[in-house]
């Protein structure tokens, strides 16, 4: 019945496999190469990021170069009017001009310049007298311009609605002193606004980028978007004008619109305009490959990877195939005692082939070595066997000898002690019978011996020469020859008291039992036999201290057994128990 495999054994198992998966060749050379490899890996990391980080620089670079080059009409366009409004201011500033001669050179101003809407000096409290328009203009109160005149500064700022010219204009203003330092009032140009990128297909817009210009105060310019509002191109809660005076900035950020936008800030007028552009996803795409950055990431591990596949393959190629082989070929040798040669071991390194041959040069001598023990081994089997013959055969003489001698005696007591001596000599040439009969000369099978020496029995020496009724219950015991020739003796002396000493039970019949049993105590092996025969009521067993008694007990004490006798009604019984000897080669 096939034992039931339960989680203990199953957790056994799982433990020893991962024992031998960490103590394999494979695992630790991975493992020592591993840390081997760590070192340069870490070195690849540092390139690795240091190659992100330069390739982010050239992205925010590119965003840059790209944001400055979509508003390069627009700088270019704030430059000359900011140009323009500072000569004027130079010119009214140095000389002491009359409104009319003030007006005269602004109308010059507008006729050279057909995009100007309005050139003209605004002085303090919003009023211009001398202004392209050759009339005086009230503008309407504004914080800011109340700001200006307090900290005069170059301003620029759009008005969808001109005050004079009434058209959607974009206002440089330049502040202009008198020789003392005093301020005059502000120069003040106006043009009209255009599309902030001409689609003139002069540049390539990707379809994904919005531009918005802001100046200083964070007051929006002008604005490009493919669809829709600026706003939903830009991040939520932006304030423009902190940017300014910051140089070129770029960030990630999320547009009102959910998407992942690129922003580029840059000066177009550093400290005065700025231009943000909204970059979406192709614009990233375009300027770093996917793979790129991938490769990047996992160069260090793929080289890690690359090496451990080369060193295991070269490990397996090179060492542990032809390991496996060798180590199948000592099981078959071990096993079957076959030196089988390998076809591949000369591919093998040298230091595995001289393995091999110390292997095979080991294999063949064991070979010589245990057939020449055979040999050995044979001859003295077969001289032993020789001697045991030969020691049984004159043992059977003996016994002819002693046979001869019992026809020549008349008293019965010579002859029944000369037929006792005859069965103990016949009792030792069944021993000696027994073992050069038996394959193994170190194990004698008793119980087959025991049936041979009560087969031996002569009814004849009963009293009155009566049958015997025999039987026998013996289990398989294999005994040493030290055991076997003086239980053979005890056996011999004990049948032959029993059957000079029994007689017929109450029923009349004259038994005979022998009983052979080996039984387990604790960690060792016994073995009993028991000899009972049946007596009548006024036998019994061997009381009067003869020669087979004591035969007995000095056959016994050889064995180191218990010898015990028992009388039950009709029945006697001798048993001897010892403990069973185990072969030990000297």
């Amino acid at each position: 019945m096939l034992k039931p495999h339960s989680d203990t054994d199953a957790q056994e198992e799982r433990a020893t496999g991962l024992k031998r998966f960490r103590q394999s060749l494979v695992v630790r050379i991975a493992f020592l190469l591993s840390l081997a490899l760590l070192p340069i890996g870490l070195v690849a990391m540092g390139q690795s990021w240091r190659a992100l980080n330069i390739t982010n620089d050239n992205l925010q670079a590119s965003i840059h170069a790209r944001t400055s080059v979509l508003v390069e009409p627009e700088r270019r366009a704030l430059f000359t009017k900011l140009g323009t409004a500072r000569t004027l201011a130079d010119t009214l500033g140095a000389a002491d001009l009359e409104i009319e001669e003030c007006t005269a050179i602004m109308l010059r101003v507008l006729e050279t310049s057909p995009r100007l809407a309005f050139a003209g000096l605004l002085e303090e409290g919003a009023v211009s007298r001398c202004n392209s328009m050759g009339r005086t203009f009230d503008f309407l109160p504004d914080p800011r311009s109340e700001e200006l005149f307090a900290n005069p500064e170059p301003y620029i700022t759009f008005n969808p609605q001109g005050s004079a010219s009434e058209l959607p204009v974009m206002i440089v203003a330049y502040p202009t002193f008198d020789d003392g330092g005093g301020l005059k009032g502000f120069v003040t140009i106006s043009f009209e606004t255009e599309p902030l990128l001409q689609s003139d297909g002069s540049f390539d817009l990707d379809g994904d980028v919005a531009l918005i210009t802001f100046n200083k105060f964070g007051d929006t310019l002008s604005t490009f978007t493919p669809e829709g509002n600026i706003d939903n191109y830009l991040p939520n809660g932006l304030a423009l004008e902190g940017f300014v005076n910051q140089g070129d900035t770029f960030f990630t950020a999320t547009s009102q619109n959910g998407d992942t936008r690129l922003i580029s800030v840059v000066p177009i007028l550093p400290g005065e305009v700025y231009a943000l552009g909204s970059w979406g996803r192709t614009a990233l795409q375009r300027t770093t490959a996917p793979w790129f950055t991938i490769s990047t990431l996992l160069f260090p591990f793929l080289m890690w990877l690359v090496g451990i596949v080369v060193a295991v393959t070269s490990l397996n190629r090179l060492v542990l195939r032809h390991i496996r082989d060798l180590g199948r070929r000592m099981r078959r040798f071990a096993n079957f005692r076959d030196v089988e040669s390998s076809e591949r071991i000369s591919d093998a390194p040298s230091e595995i082939q001289m393995i091999n041959g110390t292997f095979e040069s080991m294999a063949d001598q064991l070979l010589r070595d245990e057939a020449d023990l055979e040999n050995a081994v044979f001859e003295r089997e077969v001289l032993l066997k020789e001697v045991h013959h030969r020691v049984k055969n004159n043992l059977q003489l003996i016994s002819s000898i002693i046979n001869m001698q019992v026809r020549q005696v008349s008293s019965p007591e010579a002859v029944s002690a000369l037929r006792q001596f005859q069965d103990r000599v016949t009792s030792l040439a069944s021993v000696h019978r027994a073992l050069y009969q038996e394959p193994s000369l170190t194990h004698i099978r008793f119980d087959v011996l025991l049936g041979d020496l009560v087969a031996q029995v002569d009814p004849s020496g009963t009293p009155g020469h009566q049958p015997v009724e025999i039987t026998l219950d013996m289990d398989s015991v294999t005994l040493l020859p030290d055991q076997t020739s003086p239980l053979a003796m005890v056996t011999t002396e004990a049948l032959s008291n029993a059957l000079k000493y029994g007689g017929s039970g109450q029923d009349g019949v004259f038994r005979l039992h022998v009983t052979l049993k080996e039984t387990q105590e604790a960690d060792r092996t016994r073995v009993r036999l028991t000899i009972e025969n049946s007596v009548d009521g006024t036998s019994g067993g061997d009381t009067r201290g003869g020669l087979g008694r004591r035969l007995i007990l000095a056959f016994a004490s050889q064995l180191n057994a218990d010898l015990k006798e028992s009388r039950e009604g009709d029945r006697y019984a001798l048993s001897v128990s010892f403990e069973y000897q185990p072969f030990t080669p000297e």
